[in-house]
């Protein structure tokens, strides 16, 4: 039950963000009453928390996988590859766990942010640093470049709409790695 809780509020949270979901609205929508929510999440912060902290695991690991893939940029390539290859309603979570991780508890709050720099932020910074001390990217401060790619990256994360077009996926890393290439 746990999961198909998750998953509607996942949904709920996507569409609508958190402010614009009821925890009545998450236990309609599963077919449970109140009661049976609150036995399983403590409040509406304690189901966002556990989605984006599902949400992070699940990055965390295309983000480690990308650490087996060769060079720098075969690494990143790889990672991006890796990110957009999730469903775009998972990727829609990254962009309501920025907007709405305000809404957390203060104690998940830290939480999140640590298990985010941890898991998601410091391996790409790692990529970058790795690549810079190779020479094969430019000599730039690696958390720079990492905030780069992720503002790339973002307008990517916004909830599915059916008249989108296919995601220029390769496009939009060509031209990233290109400008953090090193020239000689």
């Amino acid at each position: 039950m746990r999961e198909q809780i998750l998953a509607t509020a996942t949904e709920l949270f996507v569409q609508r963000g958190y402010e614009g979901v009821a925890m009545r609205e998450i236990a309609d929508a599963c077919g449970i009453t109140k009661p049976a929510l609150y036995y399983h999440f403590t409040g509406k912060s304690a189901v966002l928390n556990a989605i984006c902290i599902g949400y992070l695991d699940q990055v965390a690991g295309v983000v480690a996988d990308s650490a087996e893939h060769g060079t720098g940029e075969q690494r990143l390539r790889w990672l991006v590859h890796g990110l957009f290859a999730l469903p775009p309603w998972r990727r829609a979570i990254m962009r309501l766990a920025m907007h709405d991780v305000g809404q957390l508890d203060p104690d998940d709050r830290a939480a999140f942010a640590r298990t985010y720099v941890e898991r998601f932020l410091a391996p790409i910074n790692e990529l970058f640093a790795a690549g810079v001390a190779s020479g094969e990217f430019i000599d730039k401060d690696p958390a720079l470049l990492t905030r780069l790619l992720l503002g790339v990256l973002y307008p990517f994360f916004a909830p599915p709409r059916s008249d989108a077009a296919p995601e220029p996926v390769d496009d939009l890393l060509d031209v990233f790695c290109g400008g953090v290439r090193r020239r000689d």
